[in-house]
């Protein structure tokens, strides 16, 4: 059975994440998906083989997605990167990681550079999606939400 645990990030918000910890200091961070959650078969699949290979595991699962507090309809791009780099700065600390981007989950890994440079030393894209929003929404937007997404 797989256990879930729950980051609080602030007084009412809490990530739900699924991890490991290995002392070898290497990570596989896991990211998910637009509207996904951390209870899918890939990163079950990643889990199963970091603790095979005795290598530290973490799946963020963003605000309003899944069971992590929070609105989907509240949440965009910018919010989940900063979900992830808060998560990751707490779970992976100073340890080195690859990252792992599902679909939109590759979008924010590329975020995620910005951050830690320095501690990434991999990344795989699976079915990346980092310019859905422009051709799937973008040209749906009101001059208004142009505005306030930008």
């Amino acid at each position: 059975m797989t256990k879930f645990k729950y980051l609080k990030i602030k007084n009412n918000q809490k990530i739900r994440y699924l991890s490991t910890n290995y002392t070898n200091k290497l990570y596989v961070v896991f990211l998910h998906g637009f509207m996904s959650d951390v209870e899918g078969e890939k990163p079950k699949t990643f889990l199963s083989f970091c603790k095979k290979n005795k290598i530290g595991f973490l799946a963020v699962e963003y605000s309003g997605h899944g069971k992590s507090s929070g609105e989907f309809t509240k949440g965009n791009i910018s919010k989940w990167t900063k979900d992830t780099k808060l998560v990751i700065k707490k779970l992976v600390k100073k340890n080195d990681f690859i990252l792992v981007g599902s679909s939109m989950g590759s979008w924010i890994s590329t975020n995620q550079f910005k951050f830690f440079s320095k501690q990434i030393k991999g990344f795989i894209g699976i079915g990346s999606a980092p310019e859905f929003l422009e051709k799937v929404m973008w040209k749906k937007f009101s001059k208004k939400n142009e505005e306030r997404n930008y």
